[in-house]
């Protein structure tokens, strides 16, 4: 962690370079081992249309020595061609009791989490994706979000109900993740070149089971 804050500082210290310049400049020289990783799970692997899904969002492989974090945001895509949450979100907003957040982040004394927010984001020419945006803040300097194994939060998404058999993903957007180190005077940024992002969730959509209305032992051609 240590030679991360030596380049992150030596970066920070060029102050007459704009900002988006000094991130270009930081994702392109910073070649120091990740901070930690984020790996996106499902309840289950198999859904059937209709049926709803829970997300979880993990981190893990944290660096050794690592003081933690003041600030972490993360963007959860899913295709809104397979899955919606309307039914569990208020004017894009996740509703408590929709969403959990994980047990080292759920003080309210300590962290502020905020709710989900679900809004576009546009990858190339598939405007069909969406985000999941997390983010949850130390509420003082003396608290830090702990660089331990951990869910982060957990939340709902529902199979749209006319979907065919498919083969979908639920992954972390890491070009859009930013995290804040927590160490007294030496806190900065870190961006997607310090977080790896695991192996997406692979959902698997199969068709239901139609079922005829008339019974398999019946005689259509009888008279009542």
């Amino acid at each position: 962690m240590n030679k991360r804050n030596r380049f992150k500082q030596a970066v920070r210290g060029m102050k007459v370079l704009p900002l988006m310049m000094s991130m270009i400049r930081e994702a392109a020289a910073d070649n120091t081992a990740p901070a930690m990783s984020v790996e996106i799970t499902t309840d289950k692997a198999t859904y059937n249309p209709g049926e709803e899904v829970t997300v979880l969002v993990h981190l893990k492989d944290f660096a050794p020595n690592d003081h933690g974090y003041s600030y972490l945001n993360f963007i959860i895509q899913y295709d809104s061609q397979v899955f919606d949450n309307l039914e569990y979100t208020h004017h894009s907003v996740y509703a408590e009791g929709n969403y959990t957040a994980g047990s080292e982040v759920d003080n309210l004394f300590q962290f502020n989490f905020q709710s989900p927010v679900d809004g576009s984001i546009y990858l190339g020419k598939n405007t069909s994706m969406r985000g999941i945006d997390i983010q949850v803040e130390a509420s003082s300097g003396q608290q830090t979000i702990p660089a331990v194994d951990q869910t982060l939060v957990t939340f709902k998404l529902r199979v749209k109900e006319l979907t065919l058999a498919y083969s979908s993903t639920i992954s972390l957007a890491n070009e859009f993740t930013r995290i804040r180190t927590s160490e007294a005077a030496n806190s900065f940024y870190l961006y997607s070149p310090d977080v790896t992002a695991n192996s997406p969730a692979r959902v698997e959509i199969t068709q239901s089971p139609s079922v005829s209305v008339f019974s398999s032992g019946s005689n259509t051609n009888q008279l009542l």
